[in-house]
């Protein structure tokens, strides 16, 4: 089979498109024959070496396609079956592999999709779309008439999670972004937080959804009300500010970490609730996610150069088949 490789960890360059073993699922595990993959900034953090995983690696931590095999204990699948899965529950040992004409998921990761969906749109949502609704909801238990700022709101996982909010319903839902954004999402969307008192009359918001960092995460923290939920859910600016444990006490305030890579594997659960939660509220058109840009798979490297610059749109799908 074709797949984009990283050999040795490095420049957009460092992906390329190789000629492979197609591989067979293990116990628990089913094989896609991949129609989409999900293209994400985590995935030139992959590519990059910042996380020092193992080469070589095949990016690509979410996928729509077909199924083809089922391996032992694996029920409530067949082939042929359109499905959906994320391919980062690390904590199992190695994964990723989108960026491949066939990709191992383990059942749990994976959810059945609708005869009709459109497998493009739904594979530019799993990741942002389940990381989004397991932050809102089973960390910052987000409640109706609650405020909520989202940071980097241009962003993908910004942006899904800005939609899902507003839909709940959340009170004001604020967007925090340099660049242009999709406006209807949000009650307000601002480029300095120093405004964020004024919109809520002095009182801050209820919840933070952060997958930004840095200064940004820290003035963002001190916007928050009292009883309020700080969630980091990414470092995209690669600088860790450190926040005060007393200032979380005096102020009556929490922070809270979500990756799901590292815990997927520990509460499949919700996962699975999360996954089937997100696909029938894009199906139904409920979530109005806008259409992702769909590229070959050997355009792999001008899209991870785009995201690298800022310049990429919200969400980039590889066209694999």
């Amino acid at each position: 089979m074709r797949a984009l490789v990283v050999k040795e960890p490095g420049p957009p360059e460092s992906l390329r498109l190789t000629e492979t073993a197609t591989p067979s699922p293990g116990p628990g595990e089913l094989t896609i024959d991949v129609a989409y993959a999900g293209v994400g900034f985590v995935d030139t953090l992959f590519r990059s070496g910042a996380f020092d995983l193992p080469t070589p690696f095949t990016p690509g931590i979410e996928v729509t396609g077909h199924v083809r095999e089922i391996g032992p204990g694996v029920t409530g699948f067949e082939p042929g079956q359109p499905v959906g899965a994320l391919l980062n529950d690390f904590g199992r040992g190695m994964r990723a592999g989108g960026y491949a004409e066939v990709a191992v998921a383990h059942a749990t990761m994976t959810t059945r999709l609708p005869g009709d969906a459109d497998l493009a749109r739904m594979a530019a949502v799993l990741i942002n779309g389940v990381t989004a609704w397991l932050a809102l909801h089973d960390l910052a238990r987000l409640q109706v008439g609650d405020d909520v700022l989202v940071l980097g709101a241009s962003g993908g996982l910004g942006g899904i999670t800005g939609r899902l909010a507003a839909i709940h319903p959340a009170g004001r839902v604020i967007g925090s972004s340099r660049r242009p954004s999709d406006a209807p999402t949000w009650t307000h969307l601002v480029t300095d937080l120093d405004t964020v008192p004024d919109l809520t009359g002095g009182r801050g918001v209820d919840i933070v959804i952060d997958p930004v960092g840095g200064d940004l995460r820290t003035r963002a923290y001190d916007l928050l009300a009292p009883f309020g939920r700080l969630v980091v859910v990414g470092n995209a600016s690669g600088q860790d500010r450190p926040v005060s444990a007393d200032s979380a006490w005096l102020n009556t305030r929490q922070i809270l970490g979500f990756s799901l890579g590292g815990v997927a594997h520990l509460i499949p659960d919700r996962v699975g609730t999360a996954l089937s939660a997100i696909v029938d509220l894009v199906h139904r058109g409920v979530l109005r996610e806008p259409a992702p840009s769909v590229v070959p798979l050997d355009q792999a490297t001008e899209v991870h150069q785009a995201l690298e610059t800022r310049t990429a749109p919200a969400k980039t799908v590889l066209a694999i088949r």
